[in-house]
């Protein structure tokens, strides 16, 4: 649908290729070893210590960089119908 998807972790390089290499994860997957990116994209508390586990947020960003809508991820499943309709509404002129 012309579009790009990243994943993000706060695992290590190596651990996200033995995720995509066991899964066939379709995807990029970036790491996150600070967890600064999760701070700024607010899936790990400011000021927090290290976590184990990021909050499952996802944004849909444009072109441009602006967040065009952002999700808390419930339902994985579910999930990407509901960016795919998103993605296709935002695209209507």
């Amino acid at each position: 649908m012309d579009c790009i998807v990243l994943g993000a972790s706060f695992d290590s390089v190596d651990a996200n290729q033995a995720f995509h290499d066991k899964y066939d994860f379709p995807y990029r997957l970036l790491s996150d070893v600070d967890e600064q990116v999760g701070v700024a994209y607010e899936v790990r508390d400011p000021g927090t210590e290290k976590v184990q586990f990021a909050k499952r947020l996802a944004y849909l960003i444009d072109p441009v960089g602006t967040i065009a809508r952002s999700y808390e991820v419930a339902d994985v499943l579910g999930f990407a119908g509901q960016v795919l309709a998103d993605l296709a509404e935002l695209r209507q002129p």
